[in-house]
């Protein structure tokens, strides 16, 4: 209920980062973040289309678009994962500069009410848990319904031109599903770990009980993630409805994919292209998923997205307020990385280091967070705190920026 500790519910003109109230700040800055974030956004983007092709020579049988995405999923996945391993474990004092880092990853999860809270803009408006979820969901289905009035606008289109002839007309239909595809699985993609953690933050198992007395006779149960949303009550029972729904749409994906990455080794396998249709369209619009990796890694994408829902999604359920469950994740983190080094999964050089240096900083940090839970009082006192401090910045801050400066020391190399 104020700007310091941890809070259930935040007062008017505050908002909820990670555990801690903090005071809402300027629209102008609001917006002044936004643009600075969109800016670098588009920046980053159009210097790797730039170089990725410029350099496609050297890289023939690769499509640039999937050249793109193989390099930016890594960068996204790092920083998504960064962002839901402090919202997992928002009951540790992080380091302020990981929380600012953290903070705007957030972005990438699509969760740009991080940069500008709702309650902010207008004190009126609230947005609890389950509405996290709706606008999330909400969004992903409105970007399918778009892709796929976009897609049915331009076959009307296509269909219509008199100057092609029925084949011409069958492959620009083709390349055009290519295209949606492409673009709307890596969109879905993206948006999948924001989809789990909000879906975990409102299931059943993501209550919590509260007592009031001391003999726990008056309790009620309220969401860990939300504490102004009771568990147990007709409204909530109600709005699980979307839970389930969402529930299914994390299943099937993942399940959707599998099947068409299975298909894709099923036809290199058979050293033949006679499965035409949508099947083919579509494992090629799902290509950013596997191209990079060795043809006896083609489900691996598979096992990398499992590890970012279990860091980000199964422990805040499992997870409880003690140090045991940060050193689980920390154990988890630290053998697939040594599995992912041992297996060399990815075929490429640069993308490879890429990845190694992404899981190697996701267990530097999980290490910050295991040091943050050591009481300030056991700490020598000999040591200058002042100097501790800044050191320990420069470590987080230059940690957390190696994983996209490799990528940009990649685009001028």
């Amino acid at each position: 209920m104020g700007t310091k500790g941890h809070c259930g519910v935040c007062s008017t003109g505050y908002y909820k980062q990670l555990q801690v109230c903090i005071q809402c700040p300027s629209k102008k800055w609001i917006a002044g973040q936004l643009l600075i974030i969109v800016t670098i956004v588009l920046i980053i983007v159009v210097l790797l289309v730039w170089k990725t092709k410029r350099n496609t020579d050297k890289y023939r049988g690769r499509f640039l678009v999937d050249m793109l995405f193989s390099k930016l999923k890594i960068v996204i996945g790092f920083y998504q994962v960064t962002n839901g391993l402090l919202e997992a474990f928002s009951y540790i004092k992080w380091p302020g500069s990981l929380e600012v880092i953290a903070k705007y990853s957030g972005i990438l999860q699509m969760n740009l009410f991080q940069i500008t809270p709702v309650n902010c803009l207008s004190p009126g408006l609230h947005l609890d848990a389950f509405g996290d979820l709706c606008l999330i969901m909400s969004l992903n289905f409105a970007v399918i319904g778009t892709f796929g009035v976009v897609y049915g606008m331009y076959k009307l289109i296509i269909l219509k031109n008199q100057n092609l002839d029925d084949e011409e007309k069958s492959n620009r239909i083709s390349q055009t599903k290519e295209f949606v595809y492409k673009n709307l699985f890596f969109f879905m993609y993206v948006t999948y770990l924001s989809t789990c953690s909000k879906t975990a933050s409102v299931l059943p198992f993501a209550c919590r009980e509260l007592c009031r007395d001391e003999k726990e006779e008056l309790c009620k149960a309220y969401l860990k993630a939300d504490y102004s949303v009771q568990c147990q009550v007709a409204k909530y029972n109600y709005l699980l409805i979307v839970t389930y729904i969402s529930t299914a749409y994390i299943t099937a994906l993942p399940a959707a994919s599998f099947i068409v990455l299975w298909r894709k080794r099923r036809l290199a396998l058979a050293s033949t292209n006679r499965d035409t249709g949508s099947s083919t369209e579509m494992i090629t619009g799902l290509g950013f998923l596997f191209e990079n990796y060795q043809p006896r890694s083609w489900y691996w994408e598979l096992v990398e997205m499992s590890r970012k829902v279990i860091l980000t999604s199964v422990l805040f359920l499992v997870g409880q307020e003690n140090r045991s469950y940060i050193g689980l994740a920390w154990v988890v983190a630290g053998m697939y990385g040594i599995v992912f080094c041992w297996v060399k999964p990815i075929q490429y050089a640069f993308e490879n280091r890429l990845m190694s240096t992404s899981l190697a900083v996701t267990v530097f940090n999980l290490g910050i967070g295991a040091v943050s839970r050591i009481p300030a009082e056991n700490i020598p006192g000999l040591i200058d705190r002042d100097t501790e401090a800044v050191t320990f910045k420069i470590l987080i801050i230059g940690a957390n920026t190696l994983v996209i400066g490799q990528l940009a020391g990649k685009m001028y190399h």
